[in-house]
């Protein structure tokens, strides 16, 4: 036989414990309710603080754009200035005159002068240590 574990002073009435479950709902529901609305109110916080990143974000991102546009437009200059018939058709415009135009002589080269005389007598190898002790 089971025994049924009642309290005494509390009634069990169905309308009693019905409410009790609607009050601890309602509890529940408010409580979710001022979490949800402070959430919200840090989020909006967040967004109003955070407001002018965006638009310095994409600032920047224009002004790197430009930047790297500019940078290849320059690559493409510099790649033109100094190519081989352009730096050629700068050096013959300043008197550079091309290998197979210049005129080629033979010239004699003196003998060079002679060395010195070299002694093979050995070099002195005797090596002196002197220890001093304090």
């Amino acid at each position: 036989m089971k025994a049924s574990r009642v309290q005494q002073g509390t009634p069990q009435q169905p309308g009693a414990t019905r409410a009790a479950l609607n009050a601890v709902w309602r509890a529940r529901a408010l409580r979710y309710l001022l979490i949800y609305l402070l959430l919200a109110c840090v989020l909006v916080t967040l967004r109003y603080q955070t407001q002018g990143v965006y638009p310095e974000l994409r600032r920047i991102r224009d002004e790197r754009t430009a930047l790297l546009r500019q940078r290849d437009d320059l690559s493409v200059a510099v790649q033109s200035l100094t190519s081989e018939q352009r730096v050629r058709a700068w050096a013959i415009q300043n008197g550079m005159v091309p290998y197979a135009q210049a005129s080629k002589r033979t010239a004699a080269f003196e003998p060079p002068p002679p060395l010195p005389a070299v002694s093979l007598a050995p070099l002195p190898s005797r090596l002196e240590v002197v220890t001093k002790w304090k």
